[in-house]
């Protein structure tokens, strides 16, 4: 009959296999991988309209250029509103999503202080989200209400080669870069645009979407990650496993009459 260290011992066993079979919920998908165009990757469409836009595969990733007048992009949505690609993931505010990008602004101007030449947009299953506009020296969030006016911001210089990580996880997001937290702030609601694509769910956005602003900018690895709550951190994993075999080898230790 086992005893109750070896009750123990094979409980640890079950709640590591949990762990184990939660984390393979979470997703992570490599949306442009650097080299060459995005749309000639699985995952993202290319979008131009109005004044003149032109995109460059580069060893560094992809040059994209606007003047004032153009709007273009990259989105896991096609002009005509359909996901590229069938499979891409529910992005769940509750569990969590973050997108990752590397990012050089080699410069920025713009005809409307409301308005940028490169923007992120990263909207949730229900339509919630965040989008962030980049200046060549600050980075801002569009409001809501009222609606496509600066929110928060930040001075930042974009103009060097930066890597990101824009995260919305329950009611609030986050922007990383180079482990520090550049900005932070809630969700907004784009919906009252009243059309595509602040009506579509589960949207991500990089590029030029306004005709009141143009910019020359380099786009490196996008990577975007879902349900991040599925994933234990490293740290608290070992070290409940850690403590769980310490307490096993005491029992084991200070019971030396025990059989399994």
């Amino acid at each position: 009959m086992l005893n109750r260290t070896c009750i123990a011992f094979f409980h640890c066993i079950l709640l590591y296999v949990s762990y184990g079979c939660h984390s393979l919920k979470a997703e992570l998908i490599t949306l442009f991988d650097g080299n060459g165009l995005p749309a000639n990757q699985p995952w993202l469409s290319y979008a131009s309209s109005g004044g003149t836009a032109t995109q460059t595969g580069q060893t560094t990733g992809v040059r994209l250029v606007t003047d004032l007048a153009a709007s273009a992009g990259y989105s896991n949505y096609t002009p005509l509103g359909a996901l590229k690609n069938g499979t891409f993931p529910s992005l769940n505010r509750a569990n969590g999503f973050e997108l990752n990008f590397s990012l050089t602004v080699s410069s920025e101007n713009h005809s409307n202080n409301n308005r940028a030449g490169f923007s992120v947009s990263l909207i949730g299953s229900d339509v919630r989200g965040i989008e962030l506009g980049f200046w060549g020296n600050q980075i801002w969030a569009q409001e809501s209400i009222p609606l496509f006016t600066r929110g928060e911001s930040i001075d930042f210089d974009t103009t060097v080669q930066r890597d990101y990580r824009l995260r919305v996880q329950d009611n609030s997001y986050a922007l990383f870069s180079g482990g520090n937290q550049l900005l932070t702030g809630s969700i907004r609601n784009y919906t009252a645009f009243g059309a595509p694509p602040y009506t579509l769910p589960n949207f991500v956005f990089l590029g030029d979407n306004t005709t009141s602003a143009g910019a020359d900018i380099t786009l490196g690895a996008i990577t975007l990650e879902s349900n991040l709550t599925a994933v234990p951190e490293p740290s608290s994993f070992f070290f409940l496993l850690a403590t769980s075999i310490l307490i096993i080898w005491r029992k084991v230790v200070f019971r030396p009459r025990f059989s399994c």
